[in-house]
């Protein structure tokens, strides 16, 4: 491999990526396209083809040794590139974030990776590109119409019929295999069609070559004129996905979304309606263009109802995946806009995953996506999707929502373990009283929609272990599927999140909990909690009350659950009660004794006068916890104190 600098190179067009730039310098050098990535570092013989892949990212070395091959910058090779000319849209984010393949990226086909669609007129033009070139967003389905030119792109060549900047499709109708570049060893004009006009044939004299088209694209041919709405929803589109993700949200399903959340919506809509069909035509009966998305949906629904038991499952995957025909795609994708900006989006939305089963093909992709999709797109599908979910060993009903349907206002660290009897008010219409395991499942799922992640994490982050949670979602397994009961409980945890949300003055309970963790009140402090109890006792009181070191850890429970509104069993002084079958005495004892504590005991007992001293401390701990000023608290031992009196 070599990687001298090119006697000459090019500057790169606006908005080009590298195949095309690749075929405008293969064609002013007259170099075949394979050659010259052979010497860039692009390509390793004996391939005859290169990966479509670096159209979407190049690694940093490969970039630097390309770049010092076509006497380019690092940076205009990264700008070659689709994750740079659209950052935002999510699919392109998903084959470099996950172990997914890019095969799988290619099958599912939102994003052109085979074929381009094109402008004629773009191509025609020069726009001081030295010869025509290929505008990298015309690989993305939502990509349906130039603004330049007010006509829909085109993506088969009137002379062969084969797909745009592709090896073509073979006579089975199969697709031949993809690269970077056609055809990568023929020399063509950038502009000129580089598929396979047959199977099985090859150019005399030059085995390696096969017959090509050769047909002109960018030849003037009457344009398909789109309507103002079509355009107004390209622009919008196009500004959503080459935005940078600081720029303001957008809305979708009434509520605000980012603009990788827009796109994750548009696409599981699509999925809806091809699902669902015809319930989006019943619902948006005045959808110009109707007929065609009918066609395309149907044609997608019949192909998928002759697979064979056991065959190609990429054919479910292919129940969303955008129509090539830019004309067909803007019709599907205006049917879809209009469930995420309507009025009632949500119920609209509702409406067509109360429509689906278990038996649907797409389910299970609708399930993968949606935790990806935007909050309203999750509170509006929530309680419908929760009867798609697999039920199961292990698998529940009260695993949603998953992700963060309160992101950026509901903050996680304002939840408590137990919830205030205030916000608990919510929940108690949804016809079960809000007993031990409701207020925890309540305050566990507050703190998904806040930050996201597994039940697991939420329930430890508020200090519960795996098992309790396990617990709480199979406590209330049952009542969920029963009737509308999951619906309405979503529809209140939302309506506590926004009322938390919107108050004043919140407190950081995460704050608490950490500050107190594996915290037992010291002895400067215990003191005179202890002279303040014998103050008021009786002299036979006094006489009889021994302050042991179980009593302190007691003590130590009840005033962590007081500052951090928790259970008082979940307490560091109390915690291996839960975390070992066979707890230390001292803690068996010191939750009993705790109990009484919480209880106030008797009349005359020392419990309610130790239960008030204990508020009174706590009060103050809790607001240096807050200023940040309270010292660390002292570990917890299991033996006696040399201080216990």
């Amino acid at each position: 491999m070599s990687t001298r600098p090119l006697p000459r190179s090019l500057d790169p067009a606006p908005g080009e990526l590298l195949p095309g730039f690749l075929l405008r310098l293969s064609h002013r050098l007259r170099i075949a396209p394979l050659h010259l990535a052979q010497h860039c570092g692009l390509h390793q013989p004996p391939a005859s083809t290169f990966p479509t892949r670096h159209m979407l990212h190049l690694d940093p070395g490969k970039a630097t040794v390309l770049a010092r091959s076509l006497r380019l910058s690092p940076a205009e090779i990264h700008r070659l590139t689709l994750m740079h000319q659209a950052p935002e849209f999510p699919p392109l984010l998903e084959y470099l974030r996950s172990e997914r393949s890019f095969e799988t990226l290619v099958t599912e086909g939102w994003v052109f990776t085979r074929f381009s669609r094109y402008c004629p007129e773009c191509l025609a033009e020069d726009r001081g590109a030295a010869t025509s070139s290929w505008n990298g967003l015309w690989r993305l389905p939502m990509m349906v119409a130039c603004l330049r030119h007010q006509r829909f792109l085109d993506w088969l060549c009137p002379d062969c019929g084969n797909p745009a900047f592709s090896t073509g499709i073979r006579e089975t109708n199969r697709w031949r295999p993809a690269s970077l570049v056609p055809a990568p060893l023929a020399v063509l004009h950038p502009a000129q069609c580089r598929s396979r006009v047959a199977d099985g044939q090859r150019t005399p004299n030059a085995p390696y070559l096969y017959p090509l088209c050769g047909g002109r694209l960018d030849q003037r041919r009457p344009a398909i004129r789109p309507s103002a709405e079509i355009i107004e929803l390209q622009e919008k589109l196009i500004r959503l996905a080459t935005s940078p993700s600081s720029r303001p949200p957008v809305r979708s399903v009434n509520r605000p979304a980012s603009a990788s959340e827009h796109f994750n919506d548009l696409r599981a809509v699509t999925l809806l309606i091809s699902g669902t069909w015809p319930a989006a035509a019943e619902l948006f009966p005045r959808t110009p263009h109707l007929d065609t998305t009918a066609a395309h949906v149907e044609h997608r629904l019949v192909t998928l109802s002759t697979r064979k038991p056991g065959g190609n499952p990429h054919l479910i995957r292919a129940l969303d995946r955008p129509p090539p025909d830019a004309a067909t795609s803007a019709a599907l994708l205006a049917l879809a806009s209009k469930f995420l900006t309507a009025e009632c989006s949500s119920d609209y939305v509702s409406d067509l995953v109360a429509r689906c089963d278990k038996k649907w093909p797409g389910r299970g992709k609708l399930l993968q996506m949606e935790p990806h999709c935007s909050a309203g797109f999750r509170f509006a599908a929530a309680s419908r999707l929760d009867t798609l979910r697999p039920v199961g060993l292990g698998a529940t009903l009260a695993v949603f929502p998953q992700a963060a349907t309160h992101l950026g206002t509901l903050k996680a660290e304002t939840v408590p373990q137990r919830l205030p009897d205030s916000w608990i008010e919510t929940l108690t219409d949804l016809g079960r009283e809000p007993d031990l395991y409701l207020r925890r499942d309540a305050a566990i799922r507050l703190v998904q929609m806040a930050k996201g992640g597994p039940r697991s994490e939420a329930g430890v982050y508020l200090g519960f272990d795996i098992p309790a949670v396990h617990a709480v979602s199979n406590a209330l397994k049952n009542w969920q599927q029963t009737g509308d009961n999951a619906r309405l409980y979503n529809q209140a945890l939302a309506r506590l999140a926004d009322q938390i949300a919107s108050s004043p003055d919140l407190i950081d309970y995460h704050r608490r909990r950490h500050h107190l963790n594996q915290w037992v009140i010291p002895e400067e402090d215990w003191n005179p909690i202890i002279d303040e109890v014998q103050r008021q006792q009786t002299p036979a009181g006094r006489q009889h009350t021994r302050w042991t070191h179980t009593r302190c850890l007691a003590a130590s429970a009840i005033v962590w659950a007081n500052i951090t509104h928790g259970e008082r069993l979940w307490a560091p002084t109390l915690r291996s009660i839960r975390d070992h079958p066979a707890p230390h005495p001292t803690t068996t004892s010191a939750a009993t004794e705790s109990r009484s504590i919480e209880g106030r005991g008797r009349r005359n007992s020392i419990h309610p006068l130790l239960a008030t001293a204990l508020k009174e401390y706590g009060s103050k701990l809790a607001a240096l916890i807050d200023q940040g000023t309270a010292p660390a608290g002292t570990p917890t031992p299991h033996s006696p104190r040399p201080w216990a009196r």
